[in-house]
């Protein structure tokens, strides 16, 4: 079954997709299809939150690793957040863990965001 009804949203050049069980049902690829969509339209930091998928199949795996490529491709990386700690394993015992930033939520990546923009920012009492 081919689902793409995940739920997104994109802030600047990141984007936020809630995998979750949906992950569990989209065996022909949706997620791909979604992701893609989310490249052409700017973004070049996907966060995916995994949560409370409890089945990782061969297609989602080839998912990540094609976005993972061309987000690379064009600068940007793929982030996994609330990742399962089976799935982690399983990502390590094929030697692919190393391929992914995996945090242990979406709001890590949107904190850390707001922290580089507000250390970019200009102090006020700055002479300028």
């Amino acid at each position: 079954m081919k689902f793409t009804s995940y739920a997104t949203r994109l802030e600047g050049r990141t984007a936020y997709v809630l995998g979750g069980k949906a992950l569990d049902v989209d065996l022909e690829g949706g997620l791909e299809e979604v992701l893609e969509s989310l490249i052409k339209a700017g973004a070049r930091r996907i966060v995916l939150t995994m949560g409370t998928m409890t089945f990782f199949h061969y297609t989602l795996l080839a998912a990540l690793l094609a976005t993972q490529r061309r987000l690379a491709s064009v600068g940007g990386d793929l982030i996994l957040a609330r990742v399962p700690w089976w799935v982690e394993n399983t990502l390590e015992n094929l030697g692919l863990l190393h391929r992914f930033a995996v945090v242990p939520d979406a709001s890590t990546v949107e904190r850390a965001e707001r922290m580089r923009v507000d250390l970019d920012a200009p102090r006020r009492d700055a002479i300028g």
